[in-house]
């Protein structure tokens, strides 16, 4: 786009663009014929006349100008100048990262600021001292004004002490004497000749410690485990770490079906042979499952499938999955196509 011409009555002549800022001002209410000489604009300025004054003289005139007031109100001291530089420089580093940081404004706002009231204490201490104390004691006696009213109605009443009755001895009631009762003796112990306490006769066979006689027919569950000949170097790994003594199955019935590994396994985790039997086929017959749905057999499943304590088959899982027994290549036989 372009921009229509510039009117004739509106160009400035280059006289007129060789003035100093700021112009004149060309009309002051009706039209006149403007001047175009400088001598006449300069006249007019001092002698005065309805244009705007000229604020920068040309050179070789003689013009009063006041040089010691300040355009822009008081100077403050190169001093206080001096220190409000030093001071940001050295610290407002720490305001780097802060959203309101000390402008040089509030700086100097601060430094007007003059503390008066060392001045009137300097003056007269004693009136000084006396008219704090009046002013405290005036709000102490406020505060106990308002205090009474706020208390009697939160505070509870309480019912007088009972005064003591003396009461004559002919009013007294003879209490009856209690009878009195024989001490029962006791019993006599047979003294044995150990500290071993004797254990009753019984028929029955001492059951195992820390088995569940809930979970120790392992033969009605179907034996989906690896073969133990699939440990080959792996048996090391067969282990686990369990607080407690080790449970002693040298004497267990079912103990020459598990490897030594895994008779190690199950007195640190103090379970008889069944019981760990039992837990062993739980586990892998649920592997099996989740290997027919596609889903990863994880510890928590290993868990729900036992019946034993949760940290136990948590135990069983993490030894079974160092040696590799989960993996798909064992149970391959079981898997529906």
């Amino acid at each position: 786009m372009k921009l229509p011409p510039i009117s004739v009555d509106r160009k400035r002549t280059q006289s007129e663009m060789d003035l100093p800022s700021p112009p004149v001002t060309p009309y002051t209410g009706t039209k006149k014929t403007k001047e175009n000489t400088s001598d006449q604009l300069e006249r007019e300025a001092v002698g005065g006349s309805s244009r705007d004054p000229v604020l920068f003289p040309r050179h070789g005139h003689n013009v009063d100008i006041a040089t010691d007031e300040p355009l822009f109100g008081p100077i403050i001291p190169p001093t206080a100048e001096a220190l409000v530089e030093q001071h940001i420089d050295s610290h407002m580093a720490r305001f780097e990262n802060k959203l309101n940081k000390p402008t040089r404004d509030e700086y100097l706002l601060a430094l007007s600021c003059v503390p008066i009231v060392s001045a009137q204490y300097n003056r007269n201490p004693a009136a000084w001292a006396r008219e704090e104390r009046e002013t405290l004691e005036r709000q102490l006696a406020m505060m106990q004004r308002s205090r009474p009213s706020e208390l009697e109605s939160k505070l509870k009443k309480i019912a007088p002490a009972p005064t003591k009755r003396v009461v004559g001895s002919h009013n007294r009631v003879q209490r009856t004497s209690r009878v009195k009762r024989t001490p029962r003796s006791t019993p006599k112990q047979k003294a044995h000749d150990t500290f071993n306490s004797p254990s009753p006769p019984s028929n029955k066979p001492p059951r195992a410690i820390g088995t569940n006689r809930d979970d120790t027919d392992y033969d009605s569950i179907k034996d989906y485990c690896p073969p133990l000949n699939t440990l080959g170097n792996n048996a090391k790994g067969l282990k686990a770490d369990w607080k407690g003594q080790m449970l002693d199955l040298s004497h267990d019935p079912d103990r020459h079906l598990l490897s030594p590994a895994e008779l190690s396994l199950a007195a640190t985790l103090r379970l008889s042979c069944a019981t760990y039997l039992c837990s062993k086929r739980r586990i892998f017959e649920a592997r099996v499952r989740t290997l027919n749905v596609e889903k990863e057999f994880r510890k928590t499943d290993a868990q729900q499938a036992c019946k034993i304590d949760v940290n136990k088959a948590s135990k069983l899982w993490t030894a079974y999955e160092r040696v590799g027994w989960f993996d798909r290549k064992h149970f391959q036989q079981y898997i529906k196509k």
